[in-house]
C-alpha cells in the first residue's frame, strides 16, 4: 500500500512539474510584418519607437509579456518591443517582449531600425 502511494505521489509531482517547464520555453508567434523596436517614451496616443514618433491608431493594442492587453493610457513600459503598423502607418499592435523573444527575433535576423 505504501509503495503504491509513493508511486502515485511521484506521478502527481511529475505531472505538476511538466506544464510549468513546457510553458516557460514557449514564445509567442508574431505576424511576419511585425518589426523589432526600441520603445523609449509613451504619452498616449504618441509612442517614440526607434527615435521616431508614432501614433496609436483606432483599435490599437498593447500586449504585455503575459500576452494580456494593457490599457494604452496605463502603458509606461520602456524597452524592446515588436510592433505592427496599420494600413495608414499608425501603430496597430505593440508587444512587450521577454528576453527569450528578443533573442529569437535577433536569431531571425530582426534588427532595431535607427
Amino acid at each position: 500500500m505504501n509503495k503504491t502511494f509513493g508511486i502515485f505521489l511521484l506521478l502527481i509531482i511529475g505531472l505538476m512539474a511538466m506544464p510549468q517547464s513546457a510553458f516557460s520555453q514557449q514564445t509567442r508567434k508574431f505576424p511576419v510584418n511585425s518589426q523589432l523596436g526600441n520603445l523609449t517614451a509613451v504619452s498616449f496616443p504618441l509612442f517614440v519607437i526607434n527615435n521616431q514618433e508614432m501614433q496609436m491608431g483606432p483599435g490599437g493594442q498593447i500586449r504585455g509579456i503575459d500576452n494580456l492587453i494593457i490599457l494604452p493610457n496605463a502603458a509606461s513600459y520602456v524597452g524592446l518591443i515588436r510592433y505592427q503598423l496599420d494600413i495608414m502607418g499608425n501603430l496597430h499592435r505593440v508587444w512587450i517582449l521577454t528576453p527569450d523573444e528578443v533573442k529569437e527575433a535577433e536569431n531571425q535576423g530582426q534588427q532595431i531600425l535607427r
